[in-house]
């Protein structure tokens, strides 16, 4: 399947050098409401790429309470911990609102991150840049604010 049929941008922006890298290992899959992507301190197996739907990106603070830091959707992808060498996150990844995408095995990110710097910066810079060119939209979208306009419970 050519990368132009993907909707995620991530993937859709890899060159198709980079893109070879991942593709035969790439598995469509369904992201069920609360399906657990990331479980913190807990070494990720995947990293997903969505097509649909989104992501949260939770924080458990001292106390255990939880405060949403992120969330991703078809501009991201899960797993930058391990673009940036980590084995782990310090946060949860899960879904809040169902969709589908693609999953593809940490064993397939690494080397393909270690073979590729430009394939390892597009994963990092694709969202990043999606993120700081609608600031404040993404929290907007999905986080209830508080009076002093940062995200409820933070």
């Amino acid at each position: 399947m050519p990368e132009s049929l993907f909707r995620n941008r991530v993937l859709k922006s890899l060159s198709p050098e980079d893109f070879a890298l991942l593709r035969p290992s790439l598995h469509r899959v369904e992201l069920d409401i609360k399906a657990q992507l990331e479980i913190a301190h807990q070494p990720i197996r995947n990293g997903y790429f969505p097509e649909r739907g989104i992501a949260s990106v939770v924080a458990t603070m001292t106390g255990g309470r939880q405060c949403e830091v992120g969330i991703i959707g078809y501009d991201g992808m899960t797993g930058i911990a391990l673009i940036l060498g980590q084995d782990s996150s310090s946060n949860e990844t899960y879904i809040q609102v169902a969709g589908n995408g693609w999953r593809l095995p940490v064993e397939i990110i690494r080397p393909a991150v270690a073979e590729s710097r430009r394939c390892a910066r597009q994963c990092w810079t694709m969202p990043t840049r999606s993120l700081s060119s609608r600031p404040g939209r993404h929290w907007s979208m999905a986080t209830p604010k508080s009076r002093n306009g940062w995200p409820a419970g933070c």
